[in-house]
């Protein structure tokens, strides 16, 4: 009776992207008492997403929304004592800095011209609030003269001159500001050739400690650095002279004497791939301690899902400045709230089967945080004397859909390593009948959370799989992730096609239809395996480098990444290699039917790389398609337009049901494929 009922409840589709709700942010107050949160809503009628704020009170329960009509929410921050809690509100017409005391029967509303706050913090004194945006740093230009038309002309100096998800930034860098609450006036804290993020007042009020990144080659701030601001002299200072690697989020300790901050000290400032820990840093004597190195995890939430379009999340937090320090370590397809005392000691505090992918903790040891698992798209927790509880239901409607659990396995990999890998059987699947498989690829972790792709393909027909072969950024150690650097496409495709081997033995597998995906990196191991072998029939690759030379060039991480890549060469210093690393150089030997999606404004793997593997396999007569979604960037299945992302489901799907079919057949003859 129960499978009847369970044949009745349709899986999910690509429009069922319009019901989603998703936390965004979140912010306990410092004394655990009340709970603000955002939650982001797709507005089909705009074609974009509603961002709402809300206020949870611990003691009663009672939540009230603080925001209404259309608009966006943002940068939560709860002032020192906890009687106000400000926020950004960006409406079409306006945007401004929202306070709200607790008690809600005092607001106020500060409008801000120009570019929006974000990374709102408080004074001790509740009266500034430090926060960051983009801002032109002026440069010297040439006086044009009376009469003569002025040019259009863009003039870049900065490495990082278009940023995928912002666009062209020119000569604008994230600058610190602080807002006087008193009389509204704005103060530019800094103005350098820099961009500066996290900032967070010290305890006594007279410092800013923030994050400065130039993301340039070989100079300290490369990766990011801490750095000091004196307030009233307007002094900057880096936290800890000499230190090369990475340094970021600072959290003062009460006394303001010392810091504690995420980083690494190995290596040059430019993105090796190393593992970030919790470190802290002593202002009397001089010392950095790591406090999570005795974990061989990195902090941060390294998770693949198509929930929310943001990862990493390589934050500490210190609330109150004293007691444990809180961080997230991603572990094994998980991610996991920790905390470490000032002498290390690192302790889990949330762990399972599940990503923690928010967290905001307060002074009494009560911590709130943003828990998603297979079945969740993402629920506000409260933890409170070790228990933790769901504060919110936010897609009650999931219970009327059926959904495809994942099946973990492990596998051997090269050199016999076991390899983590899960499967999504397709929905209403039947013993004794047999499945195409769609092979899902990337170098990013694959991990517990929700992913409705994997769920809609599931409702199609499709046997869904993954794995986080040698390479995977983060999870299984920093040998693991280290073992594929330079040698992207050979152990890691090897151990793929391992994969591969693994799952067609399995009865309800289909071996001559088989489909393969994946975007970003994993777009660039799916040409690559088109390029390698013809056992897939079909393949969609996306957001995809295709040729490492000109990325290294266009790419708003070319260098840093490409160098990585490529054995710590550039293009200039050793051509063959990077043409050998390169999917196009194996276009003559892709017979796969490849369907191409890609978007415009995509500055983190530009079109062109789109463009270039396009025009080699059709030029050859191949079977190709190229889909260029307009106005998006990299992140389109994550936060584009939902029209846009629903149309990217489609043509997924039509794809694969083109060249793969999804009617299924009985298995050991008892009836013939269609």
């Amino acid at each position: 009776m129960n499978d009847i009922l369970n044949r009745s409840i349709r899986g999910l589709v690509p429009e069922d992207i319009l019901l989603f709700s998703w936390l965004d942010e979140l912010a306990l107050a410092p004394s655990g008492s009340a709970l603000a949160y955002t939650v982001r809503r797709p507005d089909a009628e705009r074609n974009g997403y509603q961002i709402d704020a809300y206020l949870y009170r611990v003691a009663s329960g009672a939540t009230v929304k603080l925001t209404s009509g259309s608009g966006r929410a943002s940068a939560l921050a709860w002032s020192r004592d906890g009687l106000q809690l400000a926020f950004v509100w960006v409406v079409p017409e306006r945007t401004s800095i929202e306070i709200e005391w607790s008690d809600r029967a005092t607001k106020q509303s500060f409008t801000i011209s120009g570019e929006a706050p974000a990374q709102l913090n408080w004074s001790p004194d509740c009266h500034r609030l430090v926060f960051t945006r983009w801002t032109e740093v002026n440069r010297d230009k040439r006086v044009l003269r009376c009469g003569v038309p002025a040019p259009s002309i863009r003039v870049v100096h900065r490495l990082r001159y278009r940023q995928d998800g912002v666009g062209w930034v020119d000569d604008r860098f994230r600058q610190i500001w602080v807002l006087e609450l008193a009389t509204g006036e704005l103060v530019q804290v800094t103005d350098e050739e820099c961009d500066y993020s996290e900032p967070v007042w010290s305890w006594s009020g007279d410092q800013i400690a923030f994050t400065g990144v130039a993301r340039e080659q070989n100079i300290p701030l490369g990766q990011g650095q801490v750095l000091i601001n004196d307030f009233a002299t307007g002094q900057t200072r880096m936290l800890i002279p000499g230190w090369r690697g990475q340094a970021v989020c600072p959290q003062w300790r009460a006394d303001d004497r010392a810091i504690a901050f995420a980083g690494y000290p190995e290596g040059t400032p430019t993105n090796r791939r190393t593992f970030s820990q919790a470190w802290i840093y002593d202002l009397d004597n001089s010392e950095a301690r790591n406090l999570s190195g005795s974990i061989d995890q990195t902090i941060g939430n390294y998770a693949v899902a198509d929930q929310r379009p943001g990862l990493t999340n390589v934050t500490v937090k210190w609330p109150g400045g004293t007691g444990r320090i809180y961080f997230l370590l991603t572990d094994q397809g998980a991610t996991h709230l920790y905390s470490a005392s000032e002498a290390g000691d690192p302790r889990v505090e949330v762990d399972g089967k599940c990503v923690v992918f928010e967290y905001s903790p307060a002074a009494n040891g009560a911590v709130a945080y943003g828990h998603s698992t297979s079945k969740s798209p993402g629920e506000l927790f409260l933890r409170q004397d070790g228990d933790g509880r769901q504060l919110t239901h936010l897609n009650r409607w999931l219970s009327s859909r059926q959904l495809s659990p994942p099946e973990e396995h492990w596998y051997t990999g090269v050199d016999e390593a076991k390899v983590h890998s899960w499967t999504h059987l397709p929905v209403n699947f039947q013993t004794g009948r047999v499945y195409p498989a769609i092979v899902y690829v990337h170098c990013s972790m694959f991990s517990w959370s929700f992913n409705h792709e994997f769920q809609c393909l599931a409702s199609a027909g499709y046997v869904v799989t993954y794995f986080n072969t040698l390479g995977t950024t983060a999870g299984y150690g920093q040998a693991w992730t280290m073992a594929s650097v330079g040698d992207q496409g050979g152990r890691d495709f090897h151990e793929t096609l391992l994969g591969v081997d693994e799952l067609v033995k399995r009865p309800y597998v289909d071996s001559s239809r088989l489909g393969v995906t994946g975007g970003s990196c994993g777009g660039f191991m799916t040409n690559w395996i088109v390029g390698h072998t013809t056992r897939f029939k079909a393949a969609v690759t996306q957001r995809s480098i295709s040729n490492e030379i000109s990325y290294f060039g266009t790419s708003d991480i070319g260098p840093e990444s490409g160098e990585l890549r490529n054995h710590n060469h550039t293009p200039w210093s050793n051509l063959e290699t990077f043409w050998r690393q390169s999917p196009l150089s194996a276009a003559a030997s892709i017979n796969t039917p490849l369907l191409i999606l890609h978007s415009d404004e995509d500055f983190r793997v530009p079109l062109g790389q789109a463009e270039e593997l396009f025009t080699a396999l059709r030029w050859q007569g191949r079977e190709v398609e190229l889909v260029i979604f307009r106005g998006e960037n990299h992140s389109l299945s994550t936060g584009g337009r939902p029209g846009n992302r629903i149309e990217r489901l489609h043509r997924i799907l039509g794809w694969f049901e083109k060249h793969l079919r999804t009617q299924t057949y009985v298995s050991e003859g008892l009836a013939t494929r269609r």
